[in-house]
Protein backbone atom coordinates (compact mmCIF):
# COMPACT_ATOMS: atom_id res chain seq x y z
CA UNK A 1 0.00 0.00 0.00
CA UNK A 2 1.28 3.48 -0.84
CA UNK A 3 2.46 5.58 2.05
CA UNK A 4 -0.13 7.96 3.48
CA UNK A 5 0.75 11.67 3.75
CA UNK A 6 0.95 13.12 7.26
CA UNK A 7 -2.36 14.46 8.49
CA UNK A 8 -0.76 17.59 9.93
CA UNK A 9 2.10 19.65 8.57
CA UNK A 10 4.90 19.07 11.07
CA UNK A 11 6.13 22.64 10.97
CA UNK A 12 2.70 24.00 11.84
CA UNK A 13 2.23 21.30 14.46
CA UNK A 14 5.27 22.53 16.38
CA UNK A 15 3.56 25.91 16.74
CA UNK A 16 0.16 24.53 17.62
CA UNK A 17 1.00 21.55 19.78
CA UNK A 18 1.11 23.24 23.18
CA UNK A 19 -2.35 24.68 22.57
CA UNK A 20 -3.59 21.38 21.17
CA UNK A 21 -2.41 19.42 24.19
CA UNK A 22 -4.82 21.37 26.39
CA UNK A 23 -2.70 20.84 29.47
CA UNK A 24 -2.65 23.03 32.54
CA UNK A 25 0.73 23.92 34.04
CA UNK A 26 0.32 21.39 36.87
CA UNK A 27 -0.53 18.64 34.39
CA UNK A 28 2.58 19.46 32.35
CA UNK A 29 4.65 19.09 35.52
CA UNK A 30 3.14 15.64 36.22
CA UNK A 31 3.77 14.43 32.69
CA UNK A 32 6.67 11.98 32.41
CA UNK A 33 7.49 12.52 28.72
CA UNK A 34 8.77 15.35 26.57
CA UNK A 35 6.94 17.32 23.92
CA UNK A 36 9.24 15.85 21.25
CA UNK A 37 8.37 12.31 22.35
CA UNK A 38 4.69 13.07 22.17
CA UNK A 39 4.96 14.61 18.71
CA UNK A 40 6.76 11.47 17.52
CA UNK A 41 3.88 9.31 18.79
CA UNK A 42 1.30 11.55 17.10
CA UNK A 43 3.25 11.44 13.83
CA UNK A 44 3.38 7.64 13.91
CA UNK A 45 -0.33 7.51 14.69
CA UNK A 46 -1.15 9.80 11.75
CA UNK A 47 0.73 7.49 9.39
CA UNK A 48 -0.86 4.30 10.68
CA UNK A 49 -4.39 5.09 11.86
CA UNK A 50 -5.92 6.45 8.68
CA UNK A 51 -4.93 4.73 5.40
CA UNK A 52 -6.91 1.49 5.58
CA UNK A 53 -9.69 3.02 7.67
CA UNK A 54 -10.23 5.59 4.92
CA UNK A 55 -10.23 2.91 2.21
CA UNK A 56 -12.76 0.61 3.87
CA UNK A 57 -15.02 3.43 5.03
CA UNK A 58 -15.00 4.80 1.51
CA UNK A 59 -16.10 1.37 0.28
CA UNK A 60 -18.85 1.26 2.90
CA UNK A 61 -20.25 4.61 1.74
CA UNK A 62 -20.06 3.42 -1.84
CA UNK A 63 -21.74 0.10 -1.11
CA UNK A 64 -24.67 1.55 0.82
CA UNK A 65 -25.47 4.30 -1.72
CA UNK A 66 -24.72 2.60 -5.04
CA UNK A 67 -28.36 1.50 -5.20
CA UNK A 68 -29.27 5.00 -6.45
CA UNK A 69 -26.87 4.62 -9.39
CA UNK A 70 -28.20 1.12 -10.10
CA UNK A 71 -31.75 2.47 -9.90
CA UNK A 72 -31.32 4.79 -12.88
CA UNK A 73 -29.20 2.17 -14.71
CA UNK A 74 -32.11 -0.28 -15.05
CA UNK A 75 -32.60 -1.76 -11.56
CA UNK A 76 -35.91 0.08 -11.17
CA UNK A 77 -37.29 -1.41 -14.38
CA UNK A 78 -36.09 -4.98 -13.88
CA UNK A 79 -37.25 -5.28 -10.24
CA UNK A 80 -40.24 -2.93 -10.61
CA UNK A 81 -39.01 -0.68 -7.80
CA UNK A 82 -41.14 2.27 -8.94
CA UNK A 83 -44.29 0.46 -7.78
CA UNK A 84 -45.58 1.85 -4.49
CA UNK A 85 -42.88 2.33 -1.86
CA UNK A 86 -40.61 -0.53 -2.90
CA UNK A 87 -37.55 1.66 -3.43
CA UNK A 88 -38.05 3.46 -0.12
CA UNK A 89 -38.43 0.12 1.69
CA UNK A 90 -35.23 -1.22 0.12
CA UNK A 91 -33.45 1.93 1.30
CA UNK A 92 -34.75 2.17 4.85
CA UNK A 93 -34.47 -1.54 5.75
CA UNK A 94 -30.68 -1.07 5.74
CA UNK A 95 -30.91 1.19 8.78
CA UNK A 96 -32.86 -1.08 11.13
CA UNK A 97 -30.04 -3.58 11.86
CA UNK A 98 -27.54 -0.76 11.31
CA UNK A 99 -29.03 1.08 14.31
CA UNK A 100 -29.40 -1.98 16.54
CA UNK A 101 -25.87 -3.31 16.07
CA UNK A 102 -23.83 -0.11 16.63
CA UNK A 103 -23.41 -0.29 20.41
CA UNK A 104 -22.94 -4.09 20.62
CA UNK A 105 -20.23 -3.84 17.96
CA UNK A 106 -18.31 -1.20 19.92
CA UNK A 107 -18.47 -3.44 23.00
CA UNK A 108 -17.07 -6.33 20.94
CA UNK A 109 -14.33 -4.43 19.10
CA UNK A 110 -12.27 -3.61 22.20
CA UNK A 111 -12.32 -7.23 23.35
CA UNK A 112 -11.65 -8.99 20.04
CA UNK A 113 -9.43 -6.28 18.55
CA UNK A 114 -10.16 -3.95 15.66
CA UNK A 115 -8.20 -5.78 12.97
CA UNK A 116 -10.04 -9.10 13.01
CA UNK A 117 -13.49 -7.88 13.97
CA UNK A 118 -13.61 -5.13 11.34
CA UNK A 119 -12.07 -7.43 8.72
CA UNK A 120 -14.88 -9.94 9.26
CA UNK A 121 -17.51 -7.21 8.91
CA UNK A 122 -15.94 -5.83 5.71
CA UNK A 123 -15.77 -9.24 4.02
CA UNK A 124 -19.35 -10.07 5.04
CA UNK A 125 -20.92 -6.90 3.70
CA UNK A 126 -18.87 -7.20 0.49
CA UNK A 127 -20.46 -10.61 -0.05
CA UNK A 128 -23.90 -9.01 0.40
CA UNK A 129 -23.16 -6.38 -2.27
CA UNK A 130 -21.86 -9.06 -4.60
CA UNK A 131 -25.08 -11.02 -4.08
CA UNK A 132 -27.18 -8.02 -5.14
CA UNK A 133 -25.79 -8.42 -8.64
CA UNK A 134 -27.65 -11.73 -8.97
CA UNK A 135 -31.09 -10.89 -7.55
CA UNK A 136 -34.32 -11.27 -9.52
CA UNK A 137 -36.85 -9.86 -7.07
CA UNK A 138 -37.08 -6.72 -4.99
CA UNK A 139 -37.76 -8.84 -1.87
CA UNK A 140 -34.34 -10.56 -2.08
CA UNK A 141 -32.72 -7.19 -2.73
CA UNK A 142 -34.38 -5.90 0.45
CA UNK A 143 -33.11 -8.86 2.51
CA UNK A 144 -29.56 -8.29 1.26
CA UNK A 145 -29.85 -4.58 2.11
CA UNK A 146 -30.83 -5.55 5.66
CA UNK A 147 -27.78 -7.83 5.96
CA UNK A 148 -25.64 -5.06 4.50
CA UNK A 149 -26.82 -2.79 7.33
CA UNK A 150 -26.06 -5.45 9.93
CA UNK A 151 -22.45 -5.91 8.83
CA UNK A 152 -21.70 -2.25 8.04
CA UNK A 153 -22.99 -1.15 11.45
CA UNK A 154 -19.73 -1.72 13.30
CA UNK A 155 -17.31 0.12 11.02
CA UNK A 156 -18.05 3.81 11.46
CA UNK A 157 -18.50 3.89 15.27
CA UNK A 158 -15.53 1.56 15.59
CA UNK A 159 -13.36 3.87 13.50
CA UNK A 160 -14.42 6.96 15.48
CA UNK A 161 -13.74 5.06 18.71
CA UNK A 162 -10.25 4.14 17.47
CA UNK A 163 -9.51 7.75 16.46
CA UNK A 164 -10.81 9.00 19.81
CA UNK A 165 -8.46 6.63 21.61
CA UNK A 166 -5.41 8.08 19.83
CA UNK A 167 -5.97 11.86 19.87
CA UNK A 168 -6.55 14.70 22.32
CA UNK A 169 -9.52 17.04 22.51
CA UNK A 170 -8.38 19.69 20.02
CA UNK A 171 -6.65 17.19 17.74
CA UNK A 172 -9.80 15.33 16.76
CA UNK A 173 -11.87 17.62 14.50
CA UNK A 174 -9.40 17.84 11.63
CA UNK A 175 -8.52 14.15 11.92
CA UNK A 176 -12.11 12.86 12.02
CA UNK A 177 -12.78 15.20 9.09
CA UNK A 178 -9.75 13.89 7.18
CA UNK A 179 -10.96 10.33 7.79
CA UNK A 180 -14.51 11.07 6.67
CA UNK A 181 -13.65 13.34 3.76
CA UNK A 182 -10.94 11.06 2.37
CA UNK A 183 -13.54 8.33 2.43
CA UNK A 184 -16.02 10.66 0.76
CA UNK A 185 -13.84 10.55 -2.36
CA UNK A 186 -15.51 7.21 -2.99
CA UNK A 187 -18.91 8.90 -2.92
CA UNK A 188 -17.62 11.69 -5.11
CA UNK A 189 -16.36 9.41 -7.84
CA UNK A 190 -18.88 6.64 -7.13
CA UNK A 191 -21.45 7.77 -9.70
CA UNK A 192 -18.81 8.04 -12.44
CA UNK A 193 -17.44 4.62 -11.50
CA UNK A 194 -20.98 3.22 -11.45
CA UNK A 195 -21.66 4.68 -14.90
CA UNK A 196 -18.53 2.98 -16.27
CA UNK A 197 -19.54 -0.35 -14.71
CA UNK A 198 -23.08 -0.05 -16.06
CA UNK A 199 -21.64 -0.10 -19.59
CA UNK A 200 -20.35 -3.68 -19.12
CA UNK A 201 -22.18 -6.24 -21.26
CA UNK A 202 -21.57 -10.00 -21.00
CA UNK A 203 -23.38 -12.60 -23.14
CA UNK A 204 -26.98 -12.30 -24.31
CA UNK A 205 -28.83 -12.83 -21.04
CA UNK A 206 -29.41 -10.95 -17.83
CA UNK A 207 -25.74 -10.00 -17.47
CA UNK A 208 -26.14 -7.56 -20.32
CA UNK A 209 -27.91 -5.41 -17.74
CA UNK A 210 -25.35 -2.88 -16.53
CA UNK A 211 -26.79 -2.37 -13.04
CA UNK A 212 -25.79 -5.92 -12.09
CA UNK A 213 -22.13 -5.15 -12.77
CA UNK A 214 -22.26 -2.14 -10.45
CA UNK A 215 -23.00 -4.53 -7.57
CA UNK A 216 -20.79 -7.41 -8.75
CA UNK A 217 -17.58 -5.43 -9.31
CA UNK A 218 -17.97 -3.23 -6.23
CA UNK A 219 -18.81 -6.30 -4.13
CA UNK A 220 -15.67 -8.12 -5.30
CA UNK A 221 -13.52 -5.07 -4.52
CA UNK A 222 -14.93 -4.92 -0.97
CA UNK A 223 -14.40 -8.64 -0.33
CA UNK A 224 -10.77 -8.32 -1.43
CA UNK A 225 -10.34 -5.30 0.87
CA UNK A 226 -11.78 -7.32 3.75
CA UNK A 227 -9.31 -10.13 3.19
CA UNK A 228 -6.41 -7.67 3.14
CA UNK A 229 -7.65 -5.61 6.08
CA UNK A 230 -6.00 -7.63 8.92
CA UNK A 231 -2.59 -6.65 7.55
CA UNK A 232 -3.30 -2.91 7.40
CA UNK A 233 -5.95 -1.91 9.94
CA UNK A 234 -4.86 -0.12 13.11
CA UNK A 235 -5.43 -1.37 16.65
CA UNK A 236 -5.99 0.52 19.89
CA UNK A 237 -2.79 2.11 21.30
CA UNK A 238 -2.13 -0.53 23.93
CA UNK A 239 -2.27 -3.35 21.33
CA UNK A 240 -0.10 -2.03 18.49
CA UNK A 241 3.35 -3.40 17.70
CA UNK A 242 4.87 -0.37 15.96
CA UNK A 243 5.29 1.54 19.25
CA UNK A 244 7.78 0.85 22.02
CA UNK A 245 6.47 0.23 25.55
CA UNK A 246 7.25 3.82 26.49
CA UNK A 247 5.45 5.12 23.41
CA UNK A 248 2.45 2.96 24.25
CA UNK A 249 2.42 4.52 27.71
CA UNK A 250 2.47 7.99 26.17
CA UNK A 251 -0.23 7.11 23.61
CA UNK A 252 -2.62 5.59 26.14
CA UNK A 253 -2.10 8.23 28.84
CA UNK A 254 -2.02 11.45 26.81
CA UNK A 255 -5.63 11.23 25.62
CA UNK A 256 -7.18 10.84 29.05
CA UNK A 257 -7.27 12.91 32.21
CA UNK A 258 -7.73 9.69 34.18
CA UNK A 259 -5.00 7.68 35.87
CA UNK A 260 -2.71 5.84 33.49
CA UNK A 261 -4.15 2.56 32.30
CA UNK A 262 -7.74 3.30 33.28
CA UNK A 263 -8.71 3.99 29.69
CA UNK A 264 -7.85 0.43 28.64
CA UNK A 265 -10.53 -1.08 30.88
CA UNK A 266 -13.54 -2.58 29.10
CA UNK A 267 -16.92 -1.19 30.25
CA UNK A 268 -19.57 -3.81 30.90
CA UNK A 269 -23.00 -3.69 29.28
CA UNK A 270 -24.50 -2.33 32.51
CA UNK A 271 -21.83 0.37 32.75
CA UNK A 272 -22.47 1.29 29.13
CA UNK A 273 -26.18 1.67 29.82
CA UNK A 274 -25.41 3.95 32.76
CA UNK A 275 -23.22 6.08 30.51
CA UNK A 276 -26.11 6.37 28.06
CA UNK A 277 -28.26 7.92 30.81
CA UNK A 278 -26.28 11.17 30.41
CA UNK A 279 -28.77 13.69 28.95
CA UNK A 280 -26.04 15.38 26.91
CA UNK A 281 -25.67 12.26 24.75
CA UNK A 282 -29.29 12.80 23.73
CA UNK A 283 -28.39 16.25 22.42
CA UNK A 284 -25.40 14.90 20.48
CA UNK A 285 -27.72 12.29 19.01
CA UNK A 286 -30.16 14.97 17.83
CA UNK A 287 -27.28 16.71 16.08
CA UNK A 288 -26.15 13.54 14.39
CA UNK A 289 -29.71 12.50 13.51
CA UNK A 290 -30.13 15.73 11.55
CA UNK A 291 -26.71 15.45 9.90
CA UNK A 292 -27.24 11.82 8.89
CA UNK A 293 -30.81 12.22 7.64
CA UNK A 294 -29.77 15.15 5.44
CA UNK A 295 -26.72 13.33 4.06
CA UNK A 296 -28.60 10.13 3.24
CA UNK A 297 -31.57 11.87 1.67
CA UNK A 298 -29.34 13.85 -0.67
CA UNK A 299 -27.06 10.88 -1.45
CA UNK A 300 -30.00 8.62 -2.33
CA UNK A 301 -31.96 11.16 -4.35
CA UNK A 302 -29.58 13.69 -5.91
CA UNK A 303 -28.88 11.50 -8.98
CA UNK A 304 -32.65 11.13 -9.37
CA UNK A 305 -33.20 14.89 -8.90
CA UNK A 306 -30.58 15.60 -11.56
CA UNK A 307 -32.21 13.12 -13.92
CA UNK A 308 -35.89 13.88 -13.32
CA UNK A 309 -35.92 17.32 -11.72
CA UNK A 310 -33.31 19.05 -13.86
CA UNK A 311 -33.74 17.02 -17.03
CA UNK A 312 -30.14 15.87 -17.48
CA UNK A 313 -29.37 12.64 -19.36
CA UNK A 314 -28.47 9.44 -17.49
CA UNK A 315 -24.74 9.78 -18.24
CA UNK A 316 -24.65 13.49 -17.38
CA UNK A 317 -26.59 12.89 -14.15
CA UNK A 318 -23.96 10.42 -12.99
CA UNK A 319 -21.06 12.67 -13.96
CA UNK A 320 -22.57 15.81 -12.40
CA UNK A 321 -23.08 13.99 -9.08
CA UNK A 322 -19.33 14.03 -8.42
CA UNK A 323 -18.10 17.69 -8.43
CA UNK A 324 -20.16 18.74 -5.37
CA UNK A 325 -18.38 16.05 -3.34
CA UNK A 326 -14.95 17.24 -4.45
CA UNK A 327 -15.82 20.79 -3.36
CA UNK A 328 -17.18 19.40 -0.08
CA UNK A 329 -13.93 17.60 0.74
CA UNK A 330 -11.79 20.71 0.26
CA UNK A 331 -14.14 23.09 2.08
CA UNK A 332 -14.80 20.69 4.96
CA UNK A 333 -11.12 20.09 5.65
CA UNK A 334 -10.59 23.86 5.70
CA UNK A 335 -13.37 24.47 8.25
CA UNK A 336 -12.24 21.51 10.39
CA UNK A 337 -8.71 22.93 10.51
CA UNK A 338 -10.15 26.34 11.44
CA UNK A 339 -12.27 24.79 14.21
CA UNK A 340 -9.21 23.21 15.85
CA UNK A 341 -7.19 26.38 15.29
CA UNK A 342 -9.64 28.78 16.99
CA UNK A 343 -10.69 26.13 19.54
CA UNK A 344 -14.37 26.71 18.91
CA UNK A 345 -16.87 24.21 17.53
CA UNK A 346 -20.29 25.88 17.50
CA UNK A 347 -19.67 28.71 14.96
CA UNK A 348 -18.34 26.20 12.43
CA UNK A 349 -21.20 23.75 12.99
CA UNK A 350 -23.84 26.47 12.59
CA UNK A 351 -22.07 27.87 9.51
CA UNK A 352 -22.28 24.42 7.89
CA UNK A 353 -25.95 24.15 8.76
CA UNK A 354 -26.80 27.60 7.38
CA UNK A 355 -24.90 26.83 4.18
CA UNK A 356 -26.98 23.68 3.72
CA UNK A 357 -30.20 25.66 4.16
CA UNK A 358 -29.15 28.25 1.56
CA UNK A 359 -28.20 25.49 -0.89
CA UNK A 360 -31.51 23.66 -0.49
CA UNK A 361 -33.49 26.88 -1.00
CA UNK A 362 -31.54 27.57 -4.21
CA UNK A 363 -32.30 24.05 -5.48
CA UNK A 364 -35.97 24.56 -4.71
CA UNK A 365 -36.66 28.02 -6.02
CA UNK A 366 -33.97 28.99 -8.54
CA UNK A 367 -35.03 28.63 -12.18
CA UNK A 368 -31.85 28.13 -14.26
CA UNK A 369 -30.48 24.55 -14.01
CA UNK A 370 -26.96 25.95 -13.54
CA UNK A 371 -28.02 27.93 -10.47
CA UNK A 372 -29.85 24.92 -9.02
CA UNK A 373 -26.75 22.83 -9.60
CA UNK A 374 -24.72 25.44 -7.68
CA UNK A 375 -27.20 24.94 -4.84
CA UNK A 376 -26.22 21.26 -4.82
CA UNK A 377 -22.63 22.27 -4.05
CA UNK A 378 -23.72 24.28 -1.02
CA UNK A 379 -26.23 21.68 0.20
CA UNK A 380 -23.75 18.80 -0.13
CA UNK A 381 -21.01 20.72 1.69
CA UNK A 382 -23.29 21.95 4.48
CA UNK A 383 -24.77 18.54 5.23
CA UNK A 384 -21.69 16.37 4.74
CA UNK A 385 -19.32 18.62 6.71
CA UNK A 386 -21.42 18.32 9.87
CA UNK A 387 -21.14 14.52 9.99
CA UNK A 388 -17.48 14.40 11.16
CA UNK A 389 -17.85 17.76 12.91
CA UNK A 390 -20.75 16.50 15.02
CA UNK A 391 -18.88 13.33 15.93
CA UNK A 392 -15.84 15.37 16.98
CA UNK A 393 -18.14 17.63 19.02
CA UNK A 394 -19.54 14.66 20.96
CA UNK A 395 -16.09 13.15 21.52
CA UNK A 396 -14.69 16.48 22.75
CA UNK A 397 -17.24 16.79 25.54
CA UNK A 398 -16.42 13.29 26.86
CA UNK A 399 -13.56 13.01 29.35
CA UNK A 400 -13.28 9.23 29.73
CA UNK A 401 -12.01 7.19 26.82
CA UNK A 402 -14.29 4.26 27.71
CA UNK A 403 -17.32 6.53 27.39
CA UNK A 404 -16.21 7.87 24.00
CA UNK A 405 -16.90 4.49 22.41
CA UNK A 406 -20.43 4.52 23.85
CA UNK A 407 -20.99 8.13 22.73
CA UNK A 408 -19.84 7.40 19.17
CA UNK A 409 -21.98 4.25 18.93
CA UNK A 410 -25.05 6.01 20.37
CA UNK A 411 -24.75 8.94 17.97
CA UNK A 412 -24.30 6.75 14.91
CA UNK A 413 -27.13 4.44 16.03
CA UNK A 414 -29.50 7.39 16.14
CA UNK A 415 -27.95 8.49 12.86
CA UNK A 416 -29.31 5.26 11.42
CA UNK A 417 -32.79 6.49 12.34
CA UNK A 418 -31.83 9.60 10.40
CA UNK A 419 -31.05 7.29 7.51
CA UNK A 420 -34.57 5.86 7.73
CA UNK A 421 -35.94 9.40 7.67
CA UNK A 422 -33.73 10.33 4.74
CA UNK A 423 -34.92 7.24 2.88
CA UNK A 424 -38.59 8.10 3.24
CA UNK A 425 -39.00 11.89 3.08
CA UNK A 426 -38.19 11.96 -0.64
CA UNK A 427 -40.95 9.99 -2.37
CA UNK A 428 -41.59 9.29 -6.03
CA UNK A 429 -45.01 10.95 -5.92
CA UNK A 430 -43.33 14.28 -5.00
CA UNK A 431 -41.13 14.38 -8.13
CA UNK A 432 -39.68 16.48 -9.66
CA UNK A 433 -39.30 19.13 -6.92
CA UNK A 434 -39.61 16.80 -3.90
CA UNK A 435 -41.01 19.77 -1.96
CA UNK A 436 -41.92 17.92 1.30
CA UNK A 437 -38.50 16.25 1.51
CA UNK A 438 -36.66 19.50 0.85
CA UNK A 439 -38.57 21.45 3.50
CA UNK A 440 -38.27 18.63 6.01
CA UNK A 441 -34.48 18.75 5.52
CA UNK A 442 -34.42 22.54 5.85
CA UNK A 443 -36.47 22.39 9.08
CA UNK A 444 -34.12 19.81 10.59
CA UNK A 445 -31.11 21.97 9.76
CA UNK A 446 -32.74 24.86 11.63
CA UNK A 447 -33.22 22.52 14.61
CA UNK A 448 -29.54 21.55 14.39
CA UNK A 449 -28.42 25.17 14.68
CA UNK A 450 -30.66 25.80 17.68
CA UNK A 451 -29.50 22.69 19.57
CA UNK A 452 -25.84 23.41 18.84
CA UNK A 453 -26.05 27.02 20.02
CA UNK A 454 -27.89 26.09 23.24
CA UNK A 455 -25.50 23.25 24.09
CA UNK A 456 -22.40 25.34 23.49
CA UNK A 457 -23.80 28.17 25.62
CA UNK A 458 -24.35 25.65 28.40
CA UNK A 459 -20.81 24.27 28.04
CA UNK A 460 -19.25 27.73 28.17
CA UNK A 461 -21.14 28.46 31.38
CA UNK A 462 -20.04 25.15 32.95
CA UNK A 463 -16.40 25.88 32.05
CA UNK A 464 -16.65 29.35 33.61
CA UNK A 465 -18.14 27.97 36.82
CA UNK A 466 -15.42 25.31 37.01
CA UNK A 467 -12.72 27.96 36.46
CA UNK A 468 -14.20 30.04 39.29
CA UNK A 469 -14.24 27.02 41.61
CA UNK A 470 -18.06 27.04 41.81
CA UNK A 471 -18.44 23.70 40.04
CA UNK A 472 -16.97 20.31 40.97
CA UNK A 473 -14.92 18.31 38.48
CA UNK A 474 -16.68 18.36 35.10
CA UNK A 475 -17.66 14.89 33.88
CA UNK A 476 -16.23 13.61 37.17
CA UNK A 477 -12.65 14.20 35.98
CA UNK A 478 -10.50 16.88 37.60
CA UNK A 479 -9.12 19.46 35.16
CA UNK A 480 -11.45 18.54 32.29
CA UNK A 481 -13.10 21.35 30.29
CA UNK A 482 -15.72 21.16 27.56
CA UNK A 483 -14.97 22.25 23.98
CA UNK A 484 -17.95 24.47 23.04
Amino acid sequence: MASFPPIIDEKKEVDQVENTLSLSRSEQDEQDWTLEEERAVVRKADLRVFPMLCVVFGLSLLDRTNISSAYIAGLAEDLHLAIGSRYNIALLIFFVPYALFEIPSNLIIRRLGARYWLSFLITAWGACVLGMGFVHSWQILTVLRALLGLFEAGLFPGAVYIIGSWYRQYETAKRVSVFYMASLLASGFGPIFAYALSLIRVGDGEFRRGWRWIFIIEGIVTVVAGLLAPFFLIEFPEKVKFLTERQKHIATTRVSKEKAGAQTEHPTFRQSMRMLADWKIGMYCIQYFVAASSVYSLAFFFPIVLRQGMGFSYALSQILSSPPYIFTIIASLATAWLSDKIKLRWPILIFHSMTAIVGLLIILYAKPPGMRYFGMFLATFGTQANVPASLAYGQNQTARVQKRGVVAAAMISVGAAGGITGSTIFQSKDAPLYLPGMWATISMQILYSIVTFCMSTYFKRQNRLADEGKKPALEGVEGFRYAP
